[in-house]
């Protein structure tokens, strides 16, 4: 018995050391994993550009967002052709057309394994939508969808124009990138997580189309929102669902990870970096902008 109860001893005793390693090298592959969707939807995006001299929209004014209109270019091209891009019922993303069954379908390369959510959520008309890990980078100045939230200081989707690569009926091409591609973000990992709410706003992101931003009119009107579904803004520090001095706000606009330490970046390079956290503010900042002339720092 005395002989039982050692060996049991030293099995537990290395099941409690190995069980930690278990789990980091579980992480690493998840990590490896997210790290290569990005890439890919990265190398998609070029392939897009190759096309058509540019990148996609942010999203449009029938509320298609950029991830619908690179399904060809991730070998999708089924699901694509079954998409309706008119303004009428079956056009509608919340209206039980192909476009609805679109947005429901789980495509891989949109979702970090890491990533603690459901498959499939109902949500804003759409039964079983799906949620997604990746956004585009739209500013380096956006806090906000509205402009009636938006801090003193910075800007909101609703305006026409900004110094990111995806926002609404953008046009942007590799041209417009000044600051250099191996420095401009073009997509970024985001912390979705459907169920948390602070001032009104939900970390929920999604693929291929939004019935919230449907309304939209790309001319500055207040019509639309919830552009943030599609875009983020490096002026939200990564990972602010963590900080709680930041408001919904910043939260919703962030780039964040389930990964431990911060958030994988793609560049306009269709390089991928593992960005820290704790980067320098301005320095971040500094690389959601195409063209503000900064020189950013290591990161």
């Amino acid at each position: 018995m005395v002989e039982l109860l050692v060996v049991m001893a030293t099995i537990g005793v290395l099941l409690a050391l190995l069980l930690p390693a278990v789990q980091q090298a579980r992480e690493a592959a998840r990590r490896a994993t997210c790290k290569n969707h990005l890439r890919q939807l990265g190398l998609a995006l070029h392939h897009y550009h190759d096309q058509f001299r540019r990148f996609p929209f942010g999203w449009d004014t029938h509320g298609t967002g950029w991830s619908a209109l690179i399904l060809p270019q991730l070998e999708q091209r089924g699901l694509h052709d079954t998409l309706v891009f008119v303004e009428n019922s079956v056009g509608n993303w919340g209206s039980g057309s192909a476009n609805e069954v679109a947005c429901g379908t789980v495509i891989p390369v949109f979702r970090c394994p890491s990533m603690v959510q459901p498959l499939h959520v109902d949500n804003s008309g759409i039964t079983g939508r799906v949620p997604a890990s990746y956004r585009g980078c739209g500013s380096s100045e956006v806090l906000s969808d509205d402009p009636s939230t938006a801090p003193r200081g910075s800007r909101s989707y609703q305006e026409v124009e900004h110094n990111g690569l995806f926002y609404g009926c953008s046009s942007i091409g590799l041209r417009d990138v000044l600051d250099g591609t191996s420095t401009t973000v073009l997509l970024g990992e985001s912390y979705t997580d459907v169920d948390f709410i602070q001032d009104g706003n939900a970390l929920d992101y999604w693929y291929f189309g939004s019935p919230q931003i449907d309304p939209c009119r790309c001319d500055g009107s207040t019509n639309g929102t919830e552009f943030s579904e599609f875009v983020g803004s490096t002026a939200a520090p990564i990972n602010a669902r963590f900080i709680a001095t930041t408001s919904g706000y910043e939260k919703e606009m962030s780039f964040g990870s389930y990964h431990p330490g911060g958030a994988h970046l793609c560049f306009a390079d269709a390089s991928i970096h593992f960005v820290s956290e704790s980067i320098d503010r301005a320095v971040y900042r500094a690389l959601g902008s195409r063209n503000g002339g900064e020189v950013p720092g290591k990161f």
